[in-house]
């Protein structure tokens, strides 16, 4: 299930036909699950868990049914751009709490499933209000956060992953200061697809992206 705010919708099915075509290049069955359906995705599986302008709270109202009307056995979760892009209402730490709230309850609604959080791709600079604070900075304080629960919860045994997004892209890689271009969907892909070799059996580390 990729879920998310808009850059899981992305363009023309973003990062989602990049991985598809992936996966299915190295043997993988893949079922792209979620209530949304995309017609102007490039590859055949258009369902996804997507929503243009949702942040983490957004999504987590939704979550409990999108899981239980389409079950994943992978969970791709990059929320949180829609919380730091426009206002900075409230603390980073807040924020990243909330998101592992989100986590914790995909893991009670779902047991066992994988979830696969990716920190969200840079911001441009720009000061926003109230706090008038660069939002460049907010997207990295989010996405160290972010990293810091998903290795603690490693450490604790849970099925989690970090997919970094941030670091696979640049503020070039934008096309409006927030949203990736068509063409840096393609590096999205690769990163979901690399954390994804480390927790598949049918996308072994030692055959693929290489």
């Amino acid at each position: 299930m990729p879920l998310g705010d808009s850059n899981t919708v992305g363009v023309d099915g973003g990062y989602r036909d990049g991985l598809f075509a992936r996966l299915t290049e190295v043997g993988c069955a893949v079922d792209f699950v979620g209530s949304q359906y995309d017609e102007s995705t490039d590859v055949e599986d258009k369902d996804h868990e997507g929503h243009s302008g949702f942040n983490i709270g957004s999504i987590r109202v939704g979550i409990d049914g999108w899981l239980a009307a389409n079950p994943p056995d992978y969970l791709l979760v990059m929320a949180g751009t829609n919380d730091v892009a426009w206002e900075c209402g409230r603390p980073v730490q807040e924020i990243a709490a909330e998101h592992a709230e989100l986590v914790d309850r995909i893991q009670t609604q779902r047991p066992g499933v994988w979830v696969v959080v990716a920190s969200i791709p840079p911001l441009s600079s720009q000061v926003i209000g109230p706090c008038n604070v660069d939002r460049a900075q907010l997207a990295q304080e989010l996405n160290l956060a972010l990293r810091a629960d998903v290795e603690s919860r490693q450490e604790s045994g849970q099925r989690v992953k970090f997919a970094d997004v941030f670091s696979a892209l640049t503020v070039s890689d934008l096309t409006d200061g927030v949203h990736p271009s068509e063409e840096a969907h393609e590096k999205v892909a690769e990163t979901w697809f690399r954390a994804l070799q480390t927790i598949t059996t049918c996308a072994p580390t030692s055959t693929c992206g290489q």
